[in-house]
């Protein structure tokens, strides 16, 4: 495609402008035959200056590589001046080329017979002998001898590795052999021994798809020698070896005969002292083991054996290569680094075509006086002779701590049956604990938490990707905390149980009831459910804004927070209070849905003369009859406003959501959720591998959620309702206009009415007349609208008498039947009957208000202090109804905007439960808001049903 285009490109050129484009014939061309060194012939070389085959001269071939020539067998080195540049001589029939390749000489001198071999050169038949081709000097020979090396005491000498000199022989061969010639013992990786022993050279791979044990070639070369050169000898370098092999075997004991178990036998069977007065690190032998593997016991003594200043120099193992400043900030104290990378097999093998092995230590300073405190490694795949991964349980009793470790392990995998296997770090943990009650900051010693991973490299390939992750922690103990918590738990839950009991003893007195029951058990556990949210959600917050302002504001780090581990209990809460609070607001809905509710109409209909006055007419026509009616559409005006009250809130869900992702996400304050002591609203320098706290992610959303929460209703109250528009009062100020009081039970003996009778005597009006009316409201020519004379309260709370309950309940039996669109005679009658069943109940409520009932009458009065503190009518109303007194509105608790509270409660925790789950705030976001709009709908639709059935208003007429 690319030359395609560039000749296009060319062709456009040369037809608009000949003169400046250079003929195509004339181009330069830059490309070149592809040519590999493998098709090179057998006497050719590959130039890597020309990219091209080139023969040899006379007397070459191409060398090994395939990337120069040498000289053939036969034939010496004339001249060199590097790579193919050379000139080869033949030599005469029955000579040799010497040893450096320079010059000819005959083979047999010295009376030791010689032999010339393949590649034309002289070489001894004797393992004993050695080569002789020159004298000290340098100086040729005529002809080229064997020389025997003395093998015997007080010479010990053997021939080196190129048979050019008599070396010394090895020390194991002078004291087990006494001599150089160990063919009658036991030769092991070089070495010589006067005895024997066996060796399990199988390394468990229990990770594959199919576990197997390899027999690796490694360990089948190596492992006895070591064995026996530790044994005998103590070598050092015997043992160091010994100690890798255990390290490369992942520390398992499960062979009798493994580096391991041969490592302890050894240990054990030693009567000298330990390194350092240290039980497991005897001396001459490397210190493998933290604790003894096979009676580890509790490692609580070892992993806090004594308190270390924060401040110390660091290592960097990791596998993972990341920017300065990340690395950087994975070791300043008490910040949590998390990180993630794909690293290809073949990167891997060859960074570490060998293994390296590390011993971790932590450099600090103490009076003035520098210390190396030797780290435990936690090697998280040890199994013990049973196979179990020990290290991989909670039970710290258990754990076999180590002080070794390796990267990567590309060798021991090799060997019988034909097998290709590799071990690696997949997950590479640093745990740091400070010392709880230190002012100091100092903390115990540093845990390396290590899990490998095993590949199959004859299935995956060199290709393949794999995952690694490194990680530091920091942690400390959260015991008192705990307590902490379970103490404010224990003391608000006892205070949730009371304020329930309360509730229902409230509930059962606006019931009615006086024996114990089942549903007031239902609702004693629904009250309880909702208080218990309320302290699961307090114990949450609090202990998020503790760790918010505490954590988040210290010149010096002396508290840490909770691990991922331990904030599970934490998200347990929250997750209880979601629960719980949702049960709360389905009871809420339930509730408010199906309460009692009749509009009462005040209007009445207007006699003959009053008729004839305002028509100017000296007879009743029938357009004078109609007007005498009374019209429905007030009431169906009321109703629908209702309706519309049935979901406000003081504050708007949108708006407060928005809010909240843009304080968030843009502003930065989930930044401060980090898991870094220094706060800052700047995002990290990588967020996919960013650690975030739950405790103060939660702290600082319900932080913000909270305040705005509050803002948005504290201006909705103070300014918005005061200045623009207050739709509570301005729902009391239509009934008064509208002639039409609201009646509504929310218990059995317990409700809320609004006063709406007009002080003009009707709500039916013309425009003249409405406007005349609100100027005598304006002027105080008229009376106040309260119930009572001289005052203006219009909203009271209900406590009814029994009788009144049970008048009410008998009017109200006739259940309201929607009319379908086609009306036949059954629907007429069935119409009939709820017109009537309306008509009757207006005019007994019309006539209770209106005192007109002896054995139902009620007085009105104000609350007492502790009946507002309660929520609970201390008096019954036994004989007369009681009216409390209520300018604070208190029916709006029928509706969603009497439990702004706890429907903001009940959003905020959904958005951070999900927030918590996802770690994503803009999911959080979407799901709060299309949940509070279902529940809204929700809402709505079950309130205009109950609205209908209960005050005999045709559905078809709510909007």
């Amino acid at each position: 495609m690319a030359m395609l285009v560039l000749e296009g490109e060319v062709c456009l050129c040369a037809l608009l402008f000949p003169f400046l484009c250079p003929s195509l014939v004339d181009a330069q061309q830059y490309f070149l035959p592809l040519k590999w060194p493998r098709e090179c012939g057998p006497r050719e070389f590959f130039s890597s200056t020309e990219f091209i085959c080139r023969p040899c001269g006379a007397g070459q071939q191409r060398a090994a590589n395939g990337l120069s020539c040498i000289c053939k067998p036969g034939y010496r080195l004339f001249r060199d001046y590097g790579g193919a540049n050379i000139t080869c001589s033949a030599c005469n029939t029955g000579e040799a080329v010497t040893q450096d390749g320079w010059d000819c000489i005959q083979c047999g001198a010295m009376n030791s017979s010689t032999k010339i071999l393949s590649n034309g050169k002289c070489a001894c038949h004797n393992a004993n002998e050695i080569l002789v081709e020159r004298t000290q000097n340098g100086k040729l020979l005529n002809q080229a001898g064997c020389q025997l090396c003395d093998a015997m005491p007080m010479a010990y000498t053997w021939p080196n590795s190129e048979r050019n000199l008599c070396a010394k022989c090895g020390s194991s061969f002078i004291i087990s052999a006494k001599s150089c010639d160990c063919s009658d013992l036991t030769v092991a990786d070089g070495l010589c021994f006067s005895s024997s022993a066996s060796v399990d050279a199988r390394i468990d791979f229990p990770l594959l798809s199919l576990p197997i044990a390899v027999t690796s070639s490694w360990f089948a070369e190596h492992l006895l020698g070591a064995r026996l050169a530790c044994q005998n000898f103590r070598n050092t370098t015997a043992c160091q070896a010994l100690g890798n092999m255990c390290v490369m075997a992942m520390g398992s004991l499960r062979a009798t005969s493994g580096p391991c178990q041969i490592l302890l036998h050894i240990g054990t069977s030693s009567t000298g002292s330990h390194t350092n007065n240290i039980p497991t690190w005897p001396v001459g032998l490397p210190w493998i083991y933290y604790n003894h593997p096979t009676l580890p016991g509790d490692t609580r003594p070892i992993l806090e054996a004594m308190a270390l200043p924060n401040t110390f120099s660091t290592w960097d193992t990791q596998l993972c290569s990341d920017t300065a400043s990340r690395i950087d900030s994975a070791y300043i104290f008490g910040t949590t680094y998390r990180q993630m990378c794909s690293i290809s097999i073949s990167v891997l093998q060859s960074h570490f075509p060998e293994p390296t092995f590390f011993e971790p230590f932590l450099e600090f300073e103490q009076n003035g006086q520098l210390h190396l405190y030797a780290l435990p490694v936690l090697n998280l795949n040890l199994h013990d002779s049973f196979g179990t991964f020990i290290n991989q349980g909670s039970d710290r009793r258990r754990w076999v701590l180590m002080r070794r470790f390796l990267l990567v392990d590309a060798v021991g995998g090799l060997g019988v049956p034909s097998s290709h296997l590799l071990r690696f770090v997949s997950s590479l943990s640093i745990f740091v604990t400070l010392v709880p009650g230190e002012t100091l900051g100092r903390i115990f010693p540093p845990l390396l938490s290590l899990r490998y991973s095993e590949i199959d490299l004859e299935t995956a390939g060199s290709d393949s990707m794999v995952q690694v992750s490194f990680s530091v922690d920091y942690s400390m103990k959260q015991g008192e905390n705990q307590r902490q918590t379970d103490i404010a738990l224990a003391v608000l839950g006892s205070l949730a149980v009371l304020h329930a009991l309360q509730k229902t003893v409230s509930w059962r007195r606006r019931q009615g009831l006086h024996l114990l029951d089942l549903p007031s058990v239902v609702n004693f556990l629904i009250f309880f459910a909702g208080l218990l949210a309320n302290v699961f959600f307090l114990v949450a917050f609090g202990t998020g804004l503790y760790w918010l302002i505490f954590y988040k504001n210290q010149q010096q780090v002396t508290v840490l927070l909770p691990s991922e581990q331990e904030e599970m209990s934490f998200v347990i809460y929250v997750s209880c209070a979601l629960g719980l609070k949702f049960l709360q607001i389905l009871h809420l809905l339930i509730f408010q849905t199906s309460v009692d509710i009749f509009f009462l109409d005040w209007e009445r209909p207007r006699d003959a003369a009053e008729i004839l006055a305002e028509t100017s007419q000296t007879s009743m026509s029938e357009g004078a009859r109609a007007k005498s009616t009374i019209s429905i559409w007030r009431t169906y005006f009321v109703a629908n406003e209702w309706i519309e009250l049935q979901t406000i809130r003081k504050l708007s869900p949108a708006l407060h959501i928005l809010l909240t992702i843009f304080f968030l996400q843009v502003i930065g304050f989930e930044n401060l959720a980090l898991r870094e002591p220094t706060p800052s609203l700047l995002p990290p320098l990588d967020t996919d591998a960013a650690c975030w706290s739950r405790i103060l992610r939660f702290g600082v959303c319900t932080s913000v959620w909270i305040v705005l929460g509050f803002l948005q209703i504290g201006l909705h109250s103070l300014c918005y309702e005061r200045f623009i528009e207050d739709k509570i009062r301005q729902f009391v100020d239509l009934c008064s206009m509208s002639n039409v009081s609201v009646l509504i039970f929310s218990h059995c003996n317990f409700g809320y009415y609004i006063h709406g009778r007009s002080v003009h005597g009707r709500g039916d009006a013309s425009i003249d007349e409405m406007y005349t009316n609100l100027k005598k409201e304006e002027e105080n020519r008229c009376s106040c609208r309260g119930l009572l004379p001289n005052a203006d309260v219009q909203t009271f709370e209900v406590a009814t008498s029994i009788n009144m309950r049970r008048r009410f309940e008998a009017i109200n039996q006739t259940p309201a039947v929607v009319v379908p669109a086609r009306l036949n005679g059954q629907a007429l009658g069935v119409v009939e009957q709820n017109i009537q069943s309306y008509h009757i109940m207006n005019r007994f409520l019309s006539a209770f208000i209106d005192h007109a009932y002896k054995d139902m009458d009620y007085i009105v009065r104000d609350k007492t202090t502790l009946e507002k503190v309660l929520d609970m009518e201390i008096q019954e109303p036994l004989d007369k109804s009681l009216f409390y007194n209520d300018p604070r509105h208190s029916f709006s608790r029928v509706l969603c905007y009497g439990h702004s509270s706890t429907l903001l409660l009940f959003e905020m925790l959904l958005f951070c439960v999900v927030d918590l789950a996802s770690q994503d705030l803009v999911l959080a976001a979407v799901i709060t808001y299309f949940m509070q709009a279902a529940f809204c709908s929700i809402w709505q639709s079950l309130g205009k049903r109950n609205l209908a059935k209960k005050t005999l208003v045709d559905k078809r007429f709510l909007i």
